[in-house]
């Protein structure tokens, strides 16, 4: 049986792997640009984040490995470009950022629930399909047995079909629970409530003015910190979480945040290709979540 854990949480203070800050360097500032970006500038732009260079063309390697980018080169210039799969995963996050926090999810009171087994001598599979279910709003609510409140049993299937889990049951209904007991403490809310107080503190000095360098890193790092809630609190629906949740609240401040530091980041990411490539400095391109 799979065992259960407890969902992550959103550790604001530690820094995301360098395959997930260059992914999002590219939801940034170079969404939907057909050209390829030039390696260079993102190096550069790592840097301005605290990854030195080895650091991320091993990450260029890995995310070209799993098909997320594509290697292009003209002499001994070289380039990325996001592949399909990459441009897939880029616009799943795009629709859940312009709905987290932003829309309460409308919920006819059922649950989904997966069963499934998979033994223990077969660990990397369990991580894979934890991971692949938390990202589909899944949590364990005992050993084996994984919820959702939203209708998503076929895509919870689908998913594990792919990682090759065969003995899979699902059902979505009511799901009654003991007096005093809820579904919900299938995630730690208490703890995703302390992650919430940490990054409103984090923004709560609002957009000022940082040199576009400072502003690039700061943006990204809270970008980063903000998708981190995707895995830590899905998006129920409010009339299932505590009394003055401070999702929608958080995104405000965010999206305040992110936005204001906008022009100077797209100025900095604008600096670093025009130094490879002036030409393709104007594809740097502006993204505004409010």
């Amino acid at each position: 049986m799979s065992d259960t854990r407890q969902a992550p949480t959103v550790s604001i203070g530690r820094k995301r792997s360098p395959a997930h800050q260059i992914l999002t360097l590219f939801g940034d500032y170079w969404w939907g640009v057909d050209a390829p970006m030039p390696t260079g500038a993102l190096l550069a732009a790592m840097a301005d984040l605290g990854v030195k260079s080895p650091a991320t063309r091993a990450s260029l390697t890995r995310l070209t490995d799993r098909d997320l980018l594509i290697l292009s080169k003209s002499g001994r210039r070289t380039s990325h470009a996001l592949t399909d799969r990459g441009a897939s995963v880029l616009a799943d996050e795009a629709q859940w950022l312009r709905r987290f926090g932003r829309e309460d999810p409308a919920w006819d009171g059922l649950w989904s629930a997966v069963l499934f087994s998979i033994p223990e001598r077969e660990r990397p599979l369990r991580h894979a399909a934890r991971t692949r279910l938390r990202w589909l709003g899944y949590a364990p609510l005992y050993d084996g047995v994984w919820i959702s409140p939203f209708d998503s049993v076929d895509a919870a299937v689908d998913a594990l079909g792919r990682l090759g889990v065969g003995q899979v049951s699902t059902f979505r209904g009511v799901l009654a629970t003991a007096p005093g007991d809820s579904p919900t403490r299938a995630w730690d809310l208490s703890e995703v409530e302390g992650d919430y107080a940490e990054f409103l503190s984090r923004v709560g000095d609002g957009g000022r003015e940082l040199a576009p360098a400072a502003a690039l890193e700061r943006r990204t790092s809270l970008m980063l910190a903000w998708q981190s809630f995707r895995h830590a609190e899905p998006g129920h629906p409010m009339r299932l979480m505590p009394a003055a949740w401070p999702r929608e609240r958080a995104r405000e401040a965010f999206v305040a945040v992110y936005d204001a530091l906008g022009p100077a980041a797209e100025e900095r990411m604008r600096e670093h290709v025009a130094a490879i490539e002036p030409a393709l400095a104007r594809m740097v391109r502006p993204q505004r979540l409010s």
